[in-house]
């Protein structure tokens, strides 16, 4: 059976679950970008790998990443258009609305399959209208091009996000500092996970000795996640985001309250507190929902061979 992802989008706050179709996660939708206006309304989204057509849009098959250029043109030139009539400026709100349509009408051929997305008798009509000068009709008319740009956004820009700007964790591997044998990502995770639970079990079973070896082995394993950073990121920095100095503490903390005759619980939690929100939380946060989402992709993708 096909797992299926479902966003479902509420203003009560939070709420991740798994169930056997698939993993629904409840989250605020914050709407980037001011050119269009799409209500909160508390709705189920299929996040379904976008299209094979698209990928000509995207490296490696195109040497830049064309539909994000046109996507930036659009939301430019729709801004213009207000920007501009704000200002009274009514020859350059022409231009831009002018640019709009033409842009527009030229994504509307890139995806066959989001052709049903585009109105473009709507773009060319707000041509019409900005003509008028009328501020009233303007706003009126936008709506019309807008509503088609956030359904767009509702059904595929998560989906985008995931599969053109955000790399395969499969293709990363690392080195186990313990075992110094080459492992596949995914399960370095499990190993770091299941290291950092021999800390915090052994620990509270009361046997120190074992939790002290067990934090020195989470700690060099922890610690070599620095070099997966550079796999995706180039700037040097953005290894201090989840490896940083706090979490270093940390760690030389919990490992050194081990080594003593009496641990003092009080030093141990705190600092597996500080490694588990301040590195793990945060990590996850950011990078853990895009993983599932293309995992599950790949296996349905399997499953059809």
């Amino acid at each position: 059976m096909n797992r299926k992802i479902l966003l479902e989008f509420e203003l009560k706050g939070k709420e991740f679950m798994e169930n056997k179709t698939g993993f629904r996660v409840c989250w605020m939708l914050l709407v980037l970008g001011a050119w269009f206006v799409s209500p909160a309304l508390a709705k189920d989204v299929v996040i379904k790998e976008p299209p094979a057509s698209l990928s000509k849009q995207y490296p490696p098959e195109s040497k830049e990443s064309k539909w994000l250029d046109i996507m930036h043109k659009m939301s430019g030139h729709f801004g213009g258009v207000f920007i501009n009539m704000g200002q009274k400026d009514w020859p350059n709100a022409e231009k831009h609305a002018q640019g709009l349509a033409d842009v527009y009408e030229d994504a509307s051929k890139l995806v066959p399959e989001w052709k049903d997305y585009f109105d473009v008798k709507a773009a060319k009509d707000f041509v019409s209208v900005v003509k008028t000068h009328d501020p009233a009709e303007i706003s009126k008319a936008s709506k019309l091009v807008g509503k088609t740009c956030g359904k767009c956004h509702d059904d595929n820009l998560v989906a985008v996000w995931t599969r053109y700007h955000w790399p395969s964790v499969e293709n990363i591997k690392l080195e186990d500092p313990i075992d110094e044998k080459e492992v596949e990502y995914g399960k370095y995770m499990h190993v770091l996970s299941n290291a950092f639970k021999g800390v915090r079990v052994n620990f509270g079973d009361g046997k120190n000795d074992i939790a002290l070896k067990a934090a020195k082995d989470f700690k060099k394993r922890y610690m070599e996640l620095k070099s997966t950073c550079s796999k995706c990121h180039t700037h040097p920095g953005v290894k201090q985001f989840f490896v940083g100095e706090d979490v270093s503490k940390a760690l030389d903390a919990m490992e050194a309250e081990l080594a003593t005759d009496k641990p003092n619980p009080g030093v141990i939690w705190k600092n597996v507190g500080i490694v588990g929100q301040e590195g793990c939380k945060k990590c996850h946060l950011t990078h853990r929902s895009y993983v599932i989402f293309r995992d599950v992709w790949e296996e349905e993708a399997e499953a059809k061979k």
